[in-house]
């Protein structure tokens, strides 16, 4: 008979989130995963399989968290209201200076190959999921919500990155301002 579990598992799952999020999902040693977590090797081997396997429960955990974010940005808004006030949250929220996990992690593992890679796409996939069911609820007369989600997933990761390269609040307002009227064709 196997020892029940003596850690709260999402506590855990959100403390490999910010761990990987601060030091790369690449970068991020069991180690550290260790002392982030407060698990023993034991205990992260045999409740997540190894530390794809966190990687993967932490990615999967920020898409829950932003997938949440897109659906109350869009409750009670347009398609063009919901739209611009993501763009606009996209150039002025970082995160305290750590952009977004999921384009942080594409960026870094970018031609590699593996689970973490994986997880990596299956976390792009749901939040592009919730934000392309969103933009058709949104807009059910749209016959481009599709195309519109790649853009807009596009120009989010835009936005992020110019975050991180620290340019100014004021051209990154003025950009996603720029990139609404564009997607939206007006």
């Amino acid at each position: 008979m196997s020892r029940p579990r003596s850690f709260d598992s999402q506590a855990v799952v959100d403390a490999a989130m910010q761990a990987f999020w601060i030091g790369g999902v690449g970068s991020t040693s069991v180690d550290d995963l260790l002392q982030a977590t407060g698990l023993s090797r034991s205990s992260l081997y045999n409740s997540f399989g190894n530390r794809e396997g966190l990687m993967q429960a932490a990615t999967e955990r920020y898409a829950q968290q932003q997938s949440a974010a897109i659906q109350r940005l869009f409750q009670g808004r347009s398609l063009e209201q919901a739209l611009s006030a993501l763009l606009m949250e996209a150039a002025t929220t970082n995160y305290d200076g750590r952009g977004c996990l999921l384009v942080n992690a594409v960026a870094e593992l970018h031609g590699t190959c593996g689970q973490g890679l994986d997880a990596v796409r299956e976390a792009l996939a749901r939040v592009a999921a919730t934000l392309e069911a969103a933009m058709r609820s949104a807009a059910p007369q749209r016959d481009d919500c599709e195309q519109l989600c790649v853009a807009t997933m596009a120009a989010i990761a835009g936005l992020r990155t110019l975050q991180r390269a620290e340019l100014p609040l004021e051209l990154r307002r003025q950009a996603a301002q720029r990139l609404a009227q564009g997607l939206l064709g007006s």
